[in-house]
């Protein structure tokens, strides 16, 4: 099969622009606002913390289907910050920040878990099935935010068996996207200080790595 045609506006292969992003007034404005690194994390710590709150306090009120369609959100609000950070070349970030399409966290995913979580992250591994098949944490999410027959279906068996969600996953999805505003100021005081991006990719690496990790090199 022949090789898509560049867009000459965009590097983002399959999107459609018929002039460069920059060049509308909409995407200057969001330029302004979060292309700098320091305003950009600092917004995104904010949203974050809001929807830990507000997710947390659907959970508690027993509030299944509201706190099942969002839960990709701040999944996905942390992977593309990450990637418009420490990835995308600047006229990629201005694809990113015009929302055009294609613009799907699948994408976005795969090359922040390369080069961010060195390959540790588990939304695209597949895992077994409760009874039977087999799935993916992203399509769980996918599903969820699209408001899918099947997320209602999952809502519905949690509600009928309770016990299926431990009693500790309001607290453990907290303490989740507490760690994502902890990272996220951590990046926002580095910008601030003046820090460079590689150095503060550095030390984003460093914190996603698990304790296996400091263990194992403690012992090498």
């Amino acid at each position: 099969m022949s090789k898509a045609k560049a867009n000459p506006h965009c590097p983002r292969q399959g999107c459609k622009t018929v002039k460069p992003h920059a060049d509308d007034p909409a995407v200057q404005g969001l330029i302004q606002m979060f292309a700098s690194p320091e305003q950009m994390t600092l917004w995104v710590l904010h949203g974050m913390a809001e929807l830990r709150d507000s997710i947390f306090r659907d959970m508690k009120e027993k509030k299944l289907f509201a706190w099942f369609t969002r839960l990709r959100q701040p999944e996905e609000l942390y992977i593309r910050t990450l990637y418009a950070l420490f990835i995308a070349s600047e006229r990629e970030l201005h694809h990113i920040l015009s929302g055009a399409t294609p613009n799907g966290v699948s994408t976005l995913y795969r090359k922040v878990n390369l080069v961010v979580f060195e390959g540790r992250g588990l939304l695209q591994v597949e895992q077994p099935g409760l009874n039977y098949g087999s799935f993916t944490p992203m399509d769980t999410l996918n599903d969820g935010a699209h408001v899918s027959f099947a997320a209602f279906a999952t809502c519905m068996g949690l509600t009928r068996n309770p016990e299926s969600l431990p009693a500790e996953y309001p607290d453990l999805i907290f303490k989740h996207l507490t760690t994502y505003c902890k990272y996220l100021k951590y990046m926002h005081d580095m910008f601030k200080a003046g820090k460079s991006r590689q150095d503060v990719l550095a030390g984003l690496i460093n914190l996603h790595r698990p304790a296996s990790y400091w263990s194992t090199k403690q012992k090498a």
